[in-house]
């Protein structure tokens, strides 16, 4: 996993970088709230980095102590990964996962074990009418 990590990490920078936004990585961050992005206007977000082998997983699971309240400045940057094909990325407003369809987007509350909690993006072919909305050159108008 660490790996697609990385690998997730060079795919989102390079893609914020040509479309014209600054993206540094946030200092004292949650585990995966790693990124900030600035557009030209100075608008500031921030992002969930989330990779995904879409061979071996067709789900990925975000810990709700890892992300946070989801809010208007939040984002799920999901880069997948498929062998010998381009990768897939999709960039999804955080308050998409509080309002789930429960058909790609879930949510799991695990009570009283609350830091077994978690988002859940169910990564599929009948899917990918629904996560196609979210696809990068789709969404990046909204950090402009």
């Amino acid at each position: 996993m660490q790996d697609f990590q990385s690998q997730a990490e060079s795919v989102l920078k390079s893609e914020m970088t040509n479309a014209g936004l600054e993206i540094t990585p946030k200092e004292n961050s949650r585990e995966g709230v790693g990124f900030l992005v600035k557009s030209p206007t100075e608008k500031q977000y921030e992002l969930f980095l989330q990779p995904a082998d879409l061979i071996a997983l067709q789900s990925v699971k975000i810990p709700k102590e890892q992300l946070g309240e989801p809010r208007g400045e939040l984002w799920i940057a999901l880069i997948g990964f498929i062998p010998n094909s381009e990768h897939l990325t999709f960039l999804i407003p955080s308050r998409t996962l509080a309002k789930p369809d429960n058909f790609v987007f879930f949510e799991h509350d695990v009570s009283p074990h609350t830091h077994l909690s978690n988002w859940e993006i169910k990564v599929f072919t009948n899917g990918m009418k629904v996560l196609g909305k979210y696809i990068f050159h789709n969404q990046i108008k909204h950090f402009k």
